[in-house]
């Protein structure tokens, strides 16, 4: 992968908030400074990505309008996320744990397209934001599933991001923690907090 797909990746896993050279060189090791802004403005250039200057500050974004936009808001009227803004949310909190741009991308000849990739497919994961309520036998089968499709990758990191409803991946882990082989189940709440969750069959090792 070029330094101008990590740039653009970068800015999908962020998206729709807006970034600045120092803040895409902070977040892809990218050096020097120049070269990052080179990249940018190409990526203008090809209508990828948008751009404005505001004093002696640039600022970068994916998606429409001619302004950078602001920091959205994280849970609109009160309510609780939609999946759209949890995957989002959790895109970037994710980037930010593992140091690398976790994007969508199917991996390899997989059929599935997984919802995080890094950029060298060495980490992988794929987020679940589940309603509160009702009989959870068939999210607990979607796990499974998901869990299955994650150990064929063979990626070196591989998780699950949940959010909204707790119980779930903690039913999961209760019920078949002792089939799980290296792949990590995190809680994320709707305000950002990242919590690892513990599987009770590791506990104890």
């Amino acid at each position: 992968m070029t330094n101008r797909d990590h740039v653009l990746g970068y800015l999908r896993s962020i998206s729709p908030r807006p970034a600045t050279n120092a803040g895409i060189v902070e977040a892809t090791g990218i050096k020097p400074h120049q070269q990052v802004y080179q990249l940018t403005q190409r990526l203008i250039r090809e209508g990828l990505i948008r751009g404005q200057q505001r004093g002696r500050e640039w600022f970068f974004w994916v998606g429409e309008g001619d302004s950078a936009p602001s920091e959205p808001r994280t849970q609109p009227s009160g309510g609780p996320l939609t999946a759209r803004q949890f995957e989002a949310l959790a895109g970037r909190v994710l980037s930010a744990h593992y140091g690398v741009p976790l994007m969508p991308r199917s991996v390899g000849r997989h059929p599935k397209q997984f919802d995080f990739v890094s950029p060298d497919r060495a980490i992988i994961g794929d987020a679940k934001y589940y309603t509160q309520g009702g009989t959870p036998s068939g999210k607990l089968a979607t796990i499974s599933e998901y869990v299955w499709l994650l150990e064929k990758t063979g990626a070196a990191e591989t998780f699950l991001v949940f959010g909204n409803d707790r119980r779930v991946p903690i039913m999961w882990l209760e019920r078949h923690g002792t089939l799980l082989s290296g792949i990590t189940f995190y809680f994320l709440t709707d305000d950002g907090d990242l919590e690892e969750l513990v599987n009770p069959a590791s506990e104890g090792r």
